[in-house]
């Protein structure tokens, strides 16, 4: 299940990339540089890792280490959030950390209709806060095996594509046809690693999602780079003190 939500939400943005930053503000229209403080929910990620023969394998060590980078880099920054408010993500908090995987899926005019989970809204409460912050991250890492198996499973498929088109279009060139075959590659399958990104904010007196923030691409981005973490986090987050 949690393999279909990583690969999903890099597709949304390897399709959107084009697009450009994808944000929704509700109908309040908050200024987000007017808020004091915000309550820090413990980020959600979820990482893939692509084994020798490059088949996507989901990695919790791997998905752990990248919600620790994001919140170890925001907790160093300027950015007016409290300390992060830990969350069960795997036991009782469960149901809230797969309602933050699928807000990326959903779209920018429906937002203002999804249900922010009870449970969620409690946590902000207690905080002391009105205004609470969710980041999610989605990404893979492929191993070295990974890029070489593919990249000799498509010589082998060239070479193979080559010979019976040599064979079936024997015909054709001595009727002076040109051969049709073009070698296949297929460079997304050898990228190391990509990376996806996106900060929601509820405000718990209306029980609703008040921002929604997404600024694309992230393409080729390492999840477990301190480096390329920071810099998502500060395009992610510059609306909240610029």
């Amino acid at each position: 299940m949690r393999i279909r939500l990583v690969i999903a939400a890099l597709s949304a943005v390897v399709a959107v990339s084009s697009c450009g930053p994808v944000k929704y503000s509700s109908s309040e229209n908050l200024n987000l540089k007017s808020v004091d403080e915000y309550a820090f929910i413990e980020p959600v990620a979820d990482i893939l890792y692509f084994d020798k023969k490059n088949k996507p394998v989901y990695d919790y060590e791997y998905s752990e280490a990248a919600s620790d980078l994001v919140t170890s880099i925001v907790s160093a920054q300027r950015y007016p959030f409290s300390g992060v408010i830990r969350m069960d993500y795997d036991g009782s908090d469960r149901e809230i950390r797969k309602w933050i995987q699928n807000i990326g899926s959903v779209s920018t005019s429906r937002l203002n209709r999804v249900r922010v989970p009870n449970d969620l809204l409690d946590a902000i409460d207690r905080s002391g806060h009105r205004y609470g912050v969710v980041i999610y991250s989605s990404g893979y890492i492929r191993s070295r095996e990974a890029i070489r198996y593919e990249e000799t499973q498509e010589a082998i498929g060239n070479v193979i594509g080559a010979a019976l088109d040599a064979i079936f279009s024997k015909k054709d060139k001595d009727d002076k046809k040109k051969s049709s075959y073009e070698p296949y590659s297929n460079p997304q399958n050898k990228t190391p690693y990509d990376c996806n990104m996106y900060c929601v904010v509820i405000d718990t007196e209306s029980d609703e999602i008040v921002h929604y923030i997404h600024p694309l691409p992230f393409l080729e981005n390492d999840p477990l780079d301190g480096r390329d973490m920071e810099s998502m986090l500060n395009r992610l987050l510059r609306d909240f003190w610029e």
